[in-house]
């Protein structure tokens, strides 16, 4: 049984853990401790109740820390949309390749560059379809909301707007020409 385990580490202290029942409990809580979170049981040991209650509250907070670190590094990666990481697997795949082929640093400079760019000019490209599939109004007023910085700049535009000046971006539907 493990609390027998307890006698040989407790040979220097008065009161042996299996006197009390509440010591008892605060071993086996101690070993539940170690147990679940996977720390090991080691070389040095706790030798008084003290002691115990001390590496309990110590492998308790650092087991809530740990689950803390892990949960923060998985949502990261679950927020990774399913093109970035399809791209960035590419991306894995373009520097084995580079690597395997011990390609001289400015061809990987250059092949980088251009699986960069490439990945700008396709989503501009996926951009430019999900446009297409719109109604022409709706094409229209995405089109002067995603541009309204620099059109409501044109002075022509200021003698078509309705009262209340070009600084509001809800009027840019007005327009929209059908």
């Amino acid at each position: 049984r493990w609390i027998d385990t307890l006698e040989n580490s407790e040979l220097g202290v008065a009161e042996k853990t299996q006197d009390t029942a509440w010591k008892q409990y605060v071993a086996a809580l101690y070993f539940a401790a170690y147990t679940m979170t996977s720390v090991g049981y080691g070389d040095v040991t706790p030798v008084n109740i003290l002691e115990r209650i001390v590496c309990i509250l110590i492998l308790f907070i650092s087991g809530i820390v740990w689950a803390c670190v892990i949960g923060q590094v998985s949502s990261i990666f679950g927020d990774l949309k399913d093109s970035d990481q399809k791209f960035r697997s590419l991306m894995d795949n373009v520097n084995s390749m580079m690597r395997d082929r011990t390609l001289p640093r400015s061809v990987r400079k250059r092949v980088l560059t251009f699986f960069l760019s490439a990945r700008q000019a396709q989503r501009n490209e996926q951009q430019e379809q999900i446009l297409h599939r719109m109604s022409p109004m709706l094409q229209g007023e995405v089109a002067l909301r995603s541009n309204w910085y620099w059109v409501r700049r044109i002075s022509l535009v200021s003698h078509f707007m309705p009262e209340g000046g070009l600084a509001d971006e809800t009027r840019a539907p007005y327009f929209v020409v059908d």
